[in-house]
């Protein structure tokens, strides 16, 4: 069975895990591994990938190479895809810099399209935020990417609700293109207390998951999958250790034998079947990984399951 396709405004149908390629040809995932993930994953069905300018540039020779073995991919399958790219990441030396001036978006647009081999980039997302300069601004500089087409539409990437709130609000009454969708950090396995973010990245909490219930602003998040916290031993420490994420694990492990899946798959599938979730970006190594998450495509889970496996509470 294919993967499940759904619309989100202003893109072409896409599948609903969105596959995540920021190591792709880089020594990590080589480009022949690269391209077999890609391979399996378009033949289940799935047409939505994430990538950015920034990737992965924090590896020898990474930089650009995501986007590069992208376009390599669909020019040597003659084949498109559902293109998210992000831009605006300041310097990795430099994280302090803002680049969402508009001639910092139309550099990296341009020259993701160059990587890319194509025109146009369905959905383009802001990697970071700079709350110093207003939104009218930041929304007004991506505008002659929408209306030129080399964009097809908005996405806000570890932007706060607020942001998106006020860009949003400053877009409707200016008669501009907004923020159709956010991503952030999410998963069943919360941040422990005390984990600080790298970055400027944000994650999920209850009153950000109340925001997309009441805004209908779609969340398509990153780390849907926790690393893979529910598939590996319960650690003792770490990003996910604390009491209530060893208490998921241990329900998750435990459904997921019940029902005949992997704790992976079932740990995707509470992301598919959240109210206000519904998509997921996935990070597998290889073929065989991509496999276990596509599996979390065919595993509807009732509101009552979700808040098992939570512990009581959605987040």
């Amino acid at each position: 069975m294919a993967l499940t396709r759904s619309v989100l405004p202003g893109l072409p149908e896409a599948s609903r895990i969105c596959l995540g390629t920021a190591t792709f040809g880089t020594a990590q995932i080589p480009q022949d591994r690269a391209f077999a993930i890609l391979d399996a994953f378009a033949a289940a069905g799935g047409n939505f990938v994430d990538t950015a300018h920034v990737y992965a540039a924090w590896l020898p020779d990474g930089a650009g190479a995501s986007e590069r073995t992208l376009g390599a991919w669909m020019r040597s399958r003659r084949m498109e895809l559902v293109v998210g790219s992000k831009g605006g990441h300041p310097p990795l030396a430099d994280m302090m810099r803002s680049r969402l001036r508009p001639e910092d978006l139309a550099a990296d647009c341009g020259e993701s399209l160059e990587r890319l081999q194509r025109g146009r980039i369905d959905l383009y997302w802001l990697h970071r935020d700079d709350p110093a300069i207003p939104v009218g601004e930041i929304i007004d500089a991506l505008q002659p990417l929408l209306c030129s087409g080399r964009i097809g539409a908005i996405g806000a990437s570890n932007w706060s609700t607020a942001r998106i709130a006020a860009a949003n609000a400053w877009a409707a009454a200016h008669g501009a293109g907004g923020f159709i969708a956010s991503q952030i950090a999410w998963s069943l396995a919360a941040d422990a207390p005390g984990y600080t973010p790298f970055g400027g990245t944000l994650g999920m909490d209850d009153a950000t998951l109340a925001w997309h219930q009441a805004s209908g602003v779609a969340q398509i998040p990153y780390s849907s999958q926790a690393g893979g916290f529910f598939a590996k031993p319960l650690p003792t420490a770490g990003r996910y250790a604390c009491p209530a994420n060893a208490a998921r694990w241990h329900r998750v492990r435990a459904m997921a034998a019940q029902r005949g899946c992997s704790p992976n798959a079932l740990a995707l599938a509470w992301i598919l079947s959240h109210p206000s979730g519904g998509w997921a970006v996935v990070g597998p190594k290889d073929p065989q990984q991509l496999h276990d998450s596509l599996a979390a495509d065919a595993i509807q889970l009732e509101p009552v399951m979700l808040e098992s496996l939570a512990g009581g509470s959605p987040t």
